[in-house]
């Protein structure tokens, strides 16, 4: 017979078979396992991280803050595993780059991997990467994003210890520079019109100097209530509040959102004159308008842009209020010809591709040839059929090379009235 001791426990094998008070015992042991592994294991959060793409925004990371500081060095992508929800499956997304730091932040260094953050980079190559859905009558929606985080096999504390496997859902999320922006809802009292809107804010204001504001009117599938589609579709309202631009050219950031049943211009209720102002954009006006009074923005350096729909509304949004703005970069839009005159010391850059199928290239270039034959001062590019295929993109979507130029960004900052 073998004996053997635990603490006031005695059992014993016989003949191989266990006793009752061995199993009992065994049973006992299993269950204190359990739980004490369970809490080992335990993980303060699991953040999902959203950033905005030339391509619109795209989940990029996940970040898993653990109760230990987590050794870096033996990390590798094959420990963990990234579903996303998408109908009634999970699908894996996949894990780019490991590493570890005490920030959260996408940021890796060789000689500091190490920390209770453990950060997961995703490839924004992948299928189920995006976070909007493009919806019938150009309105499109952001999907609910469901993420399940599992670290596979045990990892390494910067002790030496384990660090149990788990799984987790996501527990938060962060929208990089998205986070930036602050949330509001203009009622025009004269219209009853409301226009939600974001506003950047530039960091560590001073209150003795003037900063130049950007206002960005998106397209017409960004429209709703959300108060978010519009800065997350594309980087026409995030590019001008990147930190990199933000150094050399701190500046306050507008972007509206238009109601889901209306537009800038008439241009969906007066096809025979779509370049009107509707009311949303006569809101917008007013915004700018209150903005001045609340912050210190610079009256001379006040800039408009926008793309597609918002590509109409910024010619007439110069059109009918020139006095207003120091410069503009109107994309895949049109505007009223007779108007030109209105606009002809306004610096304009227009941006258009010539096989555009949704918004004809025509529209642009009988402004910009009108422009220049009374010596306005606009500048034109147009990129060349086939281009913008070249490059993976839609023709339609002028605005992301446009947006991603630093010219572009450089020239916008230099123009003032």
């Amino acid at each position: 017979m073998l004996k053997l001791q635990h603490t006031r426990s005695e059992f014993c094998i016989k003949g191989g078979v266990i006793t009752r008070r061995g199993a009992l015992f065994f049973i006992f042991m299993g269950i204190l396992s359990i739980l004490f592994a369970q809490e080992d294991v335990t993980v303060n959060g699991v953040t999902l991280i959203t950033k905005v793409f030339p391509e619109g925004e795209k989940a990029c990371a996940v970040v898993i803050e653990y109760p230990v500081e987590i050794d870096g060095q033996k990390l590798s992508p094959d420990r963990f595993s990234v579903k996303v929800k998408t109908s009634d499956t999970y699908s894996s997304r996949t894990i780019t780059k490991v590493y570890a730091n005490n920030s959260g932040d996408l940021s890796f260094s060789i000689f500091n991997n190490r920390g209770k953050y453990v950060v997961l980079e995703l490839s924004t190559e992948d299928l189920h990467s995006n976070t909007i859905v493009f919806g019938p009558n150009f309105l499109n929606t952001r999907v609910k994003l469901d993420y399940i985080v599992s670290q596979l096999v045990p990892i390494f504390d910067v002790d030496g210890n384990e660090v149990e496997p788990f799984t987790s859902k996501q527990t938060d999320e962060k929208h990089l520079i998205i986070d930036d922006f602050l949330a509001f809802t203009f009622k025009d009292p004269e219209t009853g019109v409301e226009i939600p809107y974001r506003l950047f804010v530039p960091k560590d204001v001073n209150p003795d100097r003037k900063y130049p504001l950007v206002v960005f009117l998106h397209g017409a599938g960004e429209r709703g209530t959300d108060n978010y589609l519009q800065v997350a579709g594309n980087r026409g309202a995030v590019v001008w509040a990147q930190p990199r631009y933000q150094v050399v050219h701190p500046c306050f950031v507008l972007a509206p959102q238009c109601p889901p049943n209306s537009s800038w211009s008439t241009l969906f209720t007066d096809r025979k004159n779509p370049f009107n102002p509707e009311k949303p954009l006569l809101a917008v006006i007013k915004i700018i308008r209150k903005l001045l009074d609340e912050y210190n923005i610079d009256e001379n350096r006040i800039y408009i842009t926008g793309l597609s729909m918002g590509g109409y509304g910024t010619w007439s949004a110069i059109m009918n209020f020139p006095e207003l703005f120091a410069a503009a970069i109107p994309i895949c839009g049109g505007g009223d010809v007779s108007k030109v005159e209105r606009i002809k010391d306004i610096p304009i850059w227009v941006f258009h591709a010539e096989d555009d199928p949704v918004v004809p290239v025509e529209n642009s270039r009988v402004l910009v040839k009108k422009l220049a034959e009374i010596g306005g001062k606009v500048r034109y590019t147009e990129y060349e059929k086939g281009f913008m295929e070249k490059h993976g993109w839609d023709p339609h979507g002028s605005w992301i090379p446009a947006y991603e130029s630093q010219e572009v960004v450089e020239w916008l900052f230099e123009q003032s009235r």
